[in-house]
């Protein structure tokens, strides 16, 4: 079990944040710079492979590093912040190594990816990663809702998963758009739960559970967006 660590047994909690965000985005990026160099030097591999048929149509190498985080890193990390959940978790809770190792690398891996693909990303994904980012800076500097936190952005992180391992021919065309809708409608009934039951304590949860919102949003009419180009195809 991963070892308990309150906000106040880390030296600083912003710094540990820090620390793993910048070792998420060292390996992130340079796994990604190594799998598409490897990929160039062998034309018509398995990691140049695209599915016809998948969502967005990239070579395969695009997706291992992101479908390795959300398939093995983040469960493993929530999985440590379960088992070591202190009394009233979901609304309350403490900030912990986990927590901020969660945070630090979902940071981390988006703030790569802008760098990694900047020539290639559209505006709205650029964006959507930083608004990202933010979601995550609000959620952790607030003093309230980490378990419901935590647990919403793991969510998200399975229907983004699915979509990955459609286009690694790995899933039915249809699972992942309706995997997305799915976490995403369930991570926004954590959010609006959490403001009827127990509102936000400050200003960053308030402000976690907007962008939250908004971006939930966004996410449903991109899930639907991707069910019918399946539907037509």
């Amino acid at each position: 079990v991963w070892p308990s660590s309150g906000m106040a047994n880390l030296v600083n909690p912003w710094l540990t944040v820090l620390v793993v965000a910048v070792i998420s985005g060292l390996l992130t990026y340079n796994a990604n710079v190594m799998l598409r160099d490897y990929a160039a030097k062998a034309p018509g591999g398995p990691l140049t492979a695209r599915n016809k048929n998948g969502i967005l149509k990239v070579e395969a190498w695009n997706y291992l590093v992101s479908v390795c985080s959300q398939s093995f890193v983040l469960p493993t990390i929530w999985v440590a912040a379960f088992l070591n959940r202190p009394a009233n978790w979901w609304f309350q809770g403490e900030h912990d190594l986990a927590c901020a190792c969660f945070s630090g690398w979902v940071i981390g891996n988006y703030i790569q990816d802008c760098k990694f693909n900047w020539a290639d990303n559209s505006p709205l994904i650029v964006l959507h990663h930083l608004g990202s980012i933010l979601l995550v800076l609000c959620a952790f500097g607030s003093s309230g809702w980490l378990g419901l936190s935590i647990t919403m952005g793991f969510t998200y992180e399975v229907g983004s998963l699915l979509c990955g391992l459609v286009d690694l021919n790995m899933a039915p065309r249809s699972s992942g758009p309706i995997a997305m809708l799915v976490t995403t409608i369930l991570g926004m009934s954590f959010v609006i739960h959490g403001m009827v039951v127990s509102p936000p304590p400050d200003a960053a949860g308030w402000g976690a559970g907007v962008i939250a919102g908004f971006g939930g949003l966004a996410r449903i009419q991109q899930s639907c967006a991707y069910l019918a180009e399946a539907k037509s195809e």
